[in-house]
């Protein structure tokens, strides 16, 4: 367990802890020494690193790449902003440490997710379903699947996003089902919530640093396919389970884009369809404005441009301060 974050440092600090390593480079003093310069961090935070010692530096360059962990000891000093100078860098095993005390991680409870999650999943009552998701959720896969990022960049994208962003599809299709649910198979549409982004746990490195998409990934066409692909291998296990439901199961997968240029094989023909892409859409979006909002800085009432959005969001709170009326 790390004892030392990058938000506690101050210059003056002596550190014996563990960093994520997340960019390093050689370069060369005044003096034509060589030098190792390392961006190393925690989820709290990032900070420069510096390796002095000629002989060492080139040795942790050969020996470390970014991703890795290690163990890092040195002293804090302040040189345009805080800075590191190491003096012992170790490479850490990482299965033996929690991956997301290094890389951004959702600020809800994991355990207390897992909770509702097996709670609102527990309530597919339909013998079929109910035995894929057991085939499914394991104890081993429920555990990769809870610390795992829903994506790089977009929404979610941290240490158990995957689980957050799960479980609000998997609400907001409760609700759909406590609202008009006499119009729908309320068991399958749960079903598809719990499965329909599954195949993002190999769409990304997860046990990665930075979430980059793998080369499956980006070979095989996403998490959409992915999923689709292990779905079908679940099912081809469990003896006896319809055709038919299968087939609605996999239209769930393929569909929840909703857009083929979003990304979905085939558009919601299904009212199960239509309500999950809209659950999934709904949880991505709220998450994706609520981080512009989060990083928003400065006195500005507007966030800066986002491309993928398409516009700026309002923030009334930075207008408020502007006034100075708390309204």
């Amino acid at each position: 367990m790390k004892t030392q974050w990058v938000k506690g440092l101050q210059p003056g600090h002596d550190v014996a802890t563990y960093f994520g390593i997340f960019d390093m480079s050689i370069g060369k003093t005044k003096s034509g020494a060589k030098f190792l310069k390392l961006l190393i961090g925690d989820r709290t935070g990032t900070v420069e690193g510096r390796v002095w010692d000629p002989a060492l530096a080139e040795d942790l360059y050969r020996e470390l790449s970014p991703g890795d962990v290690a163990i890092v000891h040195g002293t804090v000093t302040e040189f345009n902003g805080l800075q590191v100078n190491i003096e012992v860098c170790l490479k850490a095993d990482k299965s033996e440490l929690d991956l997301n005390d290094f890389r951004p991680v959702t600020e809800r409870d994991i355990p207390e997710m897992r909770a509702k999650f097996t709670s609102l999943a527990g309530r597919v009552s339909d013998p079929h379903l109910k035995r894929l998701l057991e085939a499914v959720f394991t104890p081993g896969f429920l555990d990769s699947f809870s610390t795992a990022t829903a994506a790089r960049q977009v929404h979610h994208a941290y240490g158990g996003g995957l689980l957050e962003h799960t479980l609000e599809v998997m609400e907001y299709c409760s609700k759909v089902i406590e609202v008009q649910g006499e119009r729908l198979n309320g068991d399958l549409l749960l079903t598809g919530a719990v499965l329909h982004d599954v195949g993002k746990l190999w769409e990304y490195d997860q046990s990665g640093l930075t979430f980059r998409r793998t080369g499956v990934g980006q070979l095989l066409g996403g998490h959409v396919i992915l999923g689709h692909d292990f779905l079908r291998e679940k099912l081809a296990e469990i003896e006896g389970f319809p055709e038919g439901l299968a087939l609605h199961l996999d239209h769930l997968i393929l569909s929840h884009h909703g857009q083929r240029e979003w990304g979905a094989v085939e558009e919601p023909r299904t009212i199960e369809a239509v309500a999950l892409h809209h659950a999934d859409l709904m949880s991505a979006r709220i998450n994706q404005v609520g981080q512009m909002v989060k990083s928003h800085k400065g006195p500005d009432a507007w966030t800066s441009f986002d491309r993928r959005l398409g516009r700026s969001i309002y923030v009334p709170e930075k207008k408020a301060e502007q006034r100075g009326d708390g309204l």
